[in-house]
């Protein structure tokens, strides 16, 4: 039986920051309030805000408004609720001044803002709504570094295009880095520092490929937000629409979420540790118009993964400012299946991020991301487990300061030694061989880093069951996160049964046979499997526009 991970550490917490003053998240909750845009009566977009100067001022992302006329903008604050319209935009700093008529009695507004540039590697807190979540919670993100620190830095070439045309947000905007995630429906929240000062305004929800890009808006840009003499919507608005992806609703995943009593079970069932500060009390008792999107929350070690999304692998690719990168994997999967076909821009993965050092895991779709009992973290499902043919393992672990200091000279061959160390491991088990033309290192930026490499005991004599392990690292400050692919399929009849269908066009049953489909069914696993490992990434990715 194979191990779990060749390395078993204590669950450790992530420390406090102390400040000149304690920053109170049940005093910035009295100021944020989550936004919805309604058009022919459905949830389109959702969004989180705070109240900015006077009670009846909201400031949010532009990009969430609907350029439909009969749209409504609806403010949300615990049972209560109130409709808003636009006052001014902001639209080359994506942000817009709303305006409520009957401010409800219990908002507290934020009166100013520190226009100082967090040191890199401050600690700062983004308080907001995830979508699907039923309260508030708050974020520990940390300040990154990128030079020069601009919109343009973070965006793939398609995303760069379409807004140099619609200059919403302008790619040229001087924006505060994240070493970190924002999670969807955290565009619009208040990003303060850790004296609780309000610093900026999260921004995002645009896609790149298993990751996300997120920013944070400058809170000096709030001085011309309110100068502004806009406040009709850029007739280009719909040009956007599809880049702020995470941040809107498709049309056939909105449905009617009747929070019930059971949501009592749902708050129990959320084990609230000081990397979650703080969850504002939600509304039991109202039924809103939520996306249909289950909150999922894995707690493992120092990492807490949330569900964010779920792709086809072919939208991923289209998102993706380095396809090439993804489609490494097809390169892997023709390695070993050379005439077989399958829909592989059809399979449907969920991913999961670790907002604290935006680190996202993939699973196929219908697999569970689990914690089991002995607190190993792994995909869990049909055909999944210790002793089947299919099997996705993960293990974190700390690095000392001596490793971090490597690291900062030469990452390059600390992950080639973590790669080998590993290939040392399976070596204790069999005799596995490298397929080292297949090894490659992809650099996020802001020293964050993800190894991939391929081994088989393929050539083992006197064997007649084999394995294939695909594993991949990543390396960020201080964490180091791997995930390994276990295909144990490879049996002498399973061979046969491949070497017997060289051909095999598995994108259409209809034509095949029954052993076929089984065979088909393996293969398409084997690509699930593969991909899941080689998705793993971090968001925020710097490019060299």
């Amino acid at each position: 039986m194979k191990p779990y991970s060749f390395f078993l550490l204590a669950g450790l917490l992530l420390k406090g920051v102390s400040g000149h003053a304690e920053f109170d998240p049940d005093r910035l909750s009295l100021s944020t309030v989550r936004v919805q845009i309604k058009n022919d009566g459905a949830v389109v977009a959702v969004a989180t805000g705070f109240v900015w100067k006077q009670p009846s001022q909201i400031v949010t992302s532009l990009h969430v408004m609907h350029s439909s006329p009969s749209s409504q903008i609806i403010i949300e604050f615990g049972k209560k609720r109130r409709k808003a319209t636009i006052k001014a935009l902001l639209i080359e700093a994506d942000l817009v001044l709303l305006e409520v008529k009957r401010p409800i009695e219990e908002w507290v507004p934020l009166l100013d803002f520190d226009g100082q540039k967090p040191p890199y590697k401050t600690w700062v807190t983004a308080l907001g709504y995830h979508r699907g979540a039923l309260g508030m919670s708050t974020r520990e993100l940390v300040k990154g570094y990128a030079k020069p620190e601009v919109l343009l830095q973070l965006l793939p070439s398609q995303a760069v295009e379409i807004l140099r045309k619609t200059n919403m947000p302008s790619v040229t905007l001087p924006i505060y880095y994240l070493d970190g995630s924002l999670l969807p429906g955290y565009s619009g929240s208040p990003i303060v520092n850790p004296e609780g000062q309000l610093i900026g305004i999260g921004d995002g929800g645009l896609e790149n490929g298993a990751a996300n890009v997120s920013w944070v808006i400058p809170a000096r840009y709030l001085t011309q937000l309110e100068q502004s003499p806009l406040s009709q919507l850029p007739v280009n608005m719909r040009q956007n629409t599809a880049l702020f992806s995470l941040d809107r609703i498709e049309p056939n995943r909105r449905e009617r979420d009747h929070v019930t009593s059971s949501f009592y079970d749902y708050l129990d069932a959320i084990s609230l540790d000081p990397r979650d500060v703080f969850m504002a009390s939600a509304y039991a008792e109202t039924a809103t118009l939520l996306p249909l999107f289950v909150f999922k929350q894995v707690d493992y070690q120092q990492f807490r993964f949330i569900k964010v999304k779920t792709r086809r692998f072919a939208d991923m690719i289209a998102s993706s400012g380095t396809p090439k990168q993804l489609t490494h994997v097809l390169t892997i999967f023709e390695r070993f299946f050379p005439g077989v076909k399958i829909a592989y821009n059809e399979q449907r993965f969920d991913v999961y991020t670790d907002a604290h050092y935006g680190l996202n895991i993939v699973v196929p779709t219908g697999v569970d991301l689990v914690t089991n009992d002995a607190g190993f973290l792994l995909a869990q499902g049909q055909g999944f487990c210790r002793t089947c043919a299919y099997e996705i393992q993960y293990h974190a672990r700390l690095l000392s300061d001596k490793s971090q200091a490597f690291i900062a000279k030469n990452p390059d061959a600390f992950l080639h030694r973590v790669a080998d160390q590993h290939w040392d491991e399976l070596n204790q088990e069999g005799d596995y061989d490298e397929y080292s033309d297949l090894r490659q290192i992809e650099k996020s930026g802001s020293y964050r880093y993800v190894l991939r490499a391929l081994f088989s005991d393929f050539a083992e004599p006197f064997k007649d069951k084999f394995e294939l392990n695909y594993y991949s690292a990543a390396i960020s400050r201080n964490a180091w996160f791997q995930a390994q692919g276990i295909l144990s399929p490879f049996d002498t009849a399973f061979m046969d049964r491949v070497q017997a269908h060289p051909a095999l066009d598995c994108r259409n049953d209809e034509s095949l046979t029954a052993e076929q489909i089984s065979l088909c069914s393996d293969v398409l696993m084997i690509f699930n499997v593969l991909t899941s490992t080689h998705l793993t990434s971090f968001s925020n990715r710097i490019f060299n526009n």
